[in-house]
């Protein structure tokens, strides 16, 4: 047997002003590729079977992908794939909410290339991101589709593990199978839907126990992309049988699964306060339980935002007086800012603007204060593969009580692995800003107290809010007009 492994990782943010250009991706071929993805390569190599690494790009999360950018990776995977005989198997990880110019959803526009190249006879397996905006057409095109039972996200490998040992079950058995596809009527906020909060969290034991009991080869739920003005900016149910016959049973199940998560609609909710932005400064400011992490949700990186929202600086500043408290702001994605900075001795004083200015949000600031230390960001962690990935410089400065780290990529501290590289401590500080929404793990462990601001940006969270943005969607939808009974 012999499988082919390739992919391409973008969350496609609609409402940020940059578009993703071909420069921004990381790109891997080869060896480098396979340490990617052990989880599936070890299903492979256990199997026997022979392992063809193509090519992989990726990025975490940004704007809509140039066009050209797109076609260049699309067609660089495709003629690899075609230059393969006798193949068994294709192995993918995608996205989910890949959104190219002109083209719209990326993962449509891979797979009807790869089928073109290829045929129907052989199947492809996909590893997802369950924040995937997916189109019912995908099932014509793959046979295999499973998104991650965590978010935030840390069982990548057991997915791809679990798609590829599927692949391999269809591949030896020589069946087609096509997954079973239920759109629910509805638009979640992503970092509403945590899969160690309730509803999901019996949602998701429901698909592991179908899945341990060979019910399905692989249960999904695929909460969507919401700050995405897409035609599949949906959740949907998507349940993949062992067996053809077993498809309507399938399709049944989803659709039940699928009714129940909808009736349990009003219970997603936001981990910890939910506040206007100068009401969190306040509050983090009065606490008396230390520390606090406060999410600037509008402009969360790990979902697509810039990263160059001042706001939240600005507001610090205004405040000036923070009751004794230590303040770090993590981080202020600006590029040219960076640039002015890293050759200066740590020590030194500076006088900058910080701020890149590309919408309202960014508009540059004056600050003036000493470099503090130096350090790398980690922003390209996303497959839990073990690997470390430095992709750009990360430099604190110090303006008395209030720390803020500059970074020369979009960047968000997640974890405290990015604090040893980064060459910042997050125990020295009482209060930190951070460019998410939900946090991850280790800032829930760290945290005596989380507030969540609601921040303008990229990534605004009051969906009912921004309705006349979602130009692509229909009203119909909950939690949008007429549809709340």
């Amino acid at each position: 047997m012999k499988f082919l492994i390739a992919g391409f990782y973008h969350e496609s943010n609609t409402f940020s002003p940059i578009l993703t250009k071909k420069e921004d991706f990381i790109e891997v071929e080869g060896e480098e590729l396979l340490d990617y993805f052990p989880g599936a390569v070890h299903a492979f190599r256990a199997a026997g079977a022979e392992v063809v690494p193509c090519t992989f790009a990726g990025w975490m999360s940004s704007g809509v992908i140039e066009e050209e950018a797109y076609r260049y990776y699309v067609d660089k995977i495709v003629a690899q794939i075609r230059e393969q005989k006798n193949i068994s198997g294709i192995w993918l990880q995608l996205h989910g909410a890949i959104y190219a110019e002109n083209i719209g959803c990326g993962e449509l526009f891979m797979l009807r290339k790869i089928r073109k190249a290829v045929g129907y006879e052989i199947p492809i397996a996909i590893g997802m991101d369950p924040h995937g905006n997916l189109s019912p057409d995908i099932t014509k095109y793959a046979n295999i589709l499973r998104a991650y039972h965590t978010a935030p996200h840390e069982d990548q490998q057991d997915t791809y593990r679990i798609t590829a040992e599927a692949l391999i079950d269809f591949a030896l058995r020589g069946v087609k199978i096509t997954p079973a596809f239920v759109r629910l009527p509805m638009l979640l906020c992503g970092d509403t839907a945590l899969t160690r909060d309730e509803p999901l969290r019996s949602v998701i034991a429901r698909f592991k126990k179908m899945e341990a009991e060979g019910e399905a080869a692989c249960a999904s739920f695929f909460i969507s992309m919401h700050s995405a003005n897409t035609e599949n900016t949906y959740p949907a149910v998507v349940i993949v049988p062992r067996k053809p016959e077993d498809y309507h049973r399938a399709m049944a199940r989803a659709r039940e699964i699928a009714e129940e998560i909808y009736e349990r609609r009003h219970e997603f909710r936001f981990e910890g306060d939910l506040v206007k932005p100068q009401e969190a400064v306040d509050m983090a400011c009065d606490s008396e339980a230390y520390p606090v992490v406060i999410s600037d949700s509008g402009d969360n990186t790990t979902a697509g935002a810039t990263g160059m929202n001042t706001y939240f600086l600005k507001l610090f500043l205004d405040k000036g007086d923070f009751h004794g408290k230590k303040v770090l702001i993590s981080t202020i994605y600006d590029k040219r800012a960076y640039m002015l900075l890293k050759d200066r001795e740590v020590g030194s004083d500076f006088d900058i603007m910080l701020g890149a200015g590309v919408d309202e949000w960014s508009q540059p600031v004056p600050i003036r204060g000493t470099i503090k230390a130096k350090g790398a960001t980690l922003v390209y962690h996303p497959m839990r593969s073990g690997l470390r990935t430095f992709a750009g410089g990360l430099i604190t400065v110090s303006i008395g009580d209030l720390d803020i780290t500059i970074s020369e990529v979009a960047d968000s501290f997640t974890d405290m692995e990015q604090c040893e590289v980064g060459n910042f401590k997050a125990e020295d500080y009482d209060i930190i800003v951070v460019k998410q929404a939900y946090q991850f793990p280790d800032l829930v462990k760290f945290a005596k107290k989380q507030i969540i601001a609601l921040t303008p940006g990229a990534t605004y969270q009051d969906l009912a809010a921004i309705r006349e943005q979602y130009t692509k969607l229909p009203w119909t939808l909950w939690p949008f007009q007429g549809n709340d009974k």
